[in-house]
């Protein structure tokens, strides 16, 4: 008699599905940080891309908008495209092509040397772009709206 409970409290102590059981408590948080890095990393990426655009709009519009001889500003034509065409088009940079659908890029210009063309005259270049959450607003309350990432660069006309 003394056996049989024996055998039968052993029986109770299978491990047959231990590791499963272990494997789902696991995947969910493992999941989790899959996503966020996911997230992020895209976030990183995108903030990257639209600083490279910024420095390469004021690159252009400095050097490229300005007539080396004369000073003064070139006028736009399909061989001498504006900065916010070159940024955004394939002519150019292509933002619009690195950066994903929803992300609705915006080029801003500003400064003394988009009217004068005068050499030292700055010229600043200012890219935004929507950052739409593809896991974590599902997870974390209030991050529905879209988070703006921009990008400012001032260089002189040369």
């Amino acid at each position: 008699m003394f056996i049989k409970l024996r055998q039968l409290l052993r029986r109770g102590r299978g491990q047959e599905g231990a590791a499963a059981v272990e494997f789902a408590l696991c995947l969910l948080p493992l999941l989790l940080i899959v996503a966020g890095v996911v997230d992020f990393g895209e976030s990183w990426y995108m903030a990257s891309v639209i600083a490279t655009a910024s420095r390469e709009g004021a690159r252009y519009a400095t050097r490229y908008q300005t007539n080396p001889a004369t000073g003064a500003r070139l006028i736009p034509n399909a061989l001498n495209p504006t900065t916010q065409d070159y940024v955004l088009t394939a002519a150019g940079y292509n933002l619009t092509s690195l950066l994903p659908d929803t992300a609705a890029p915006t080029v801003v210009l500003d400064g003394a040397g988009l009217t004068t063309g005068t050499v030292g005259a700055s010229v600043g270049v200012r890219v935004t772009a929507q950052k739409y959450w593809l896991f974590l607003n599902n997870l974390i309350p209030g991050l529905t709206n879209p988070q703006v990432l921009a990008s400012k660069t001032t260089m002189a006309c040369e």
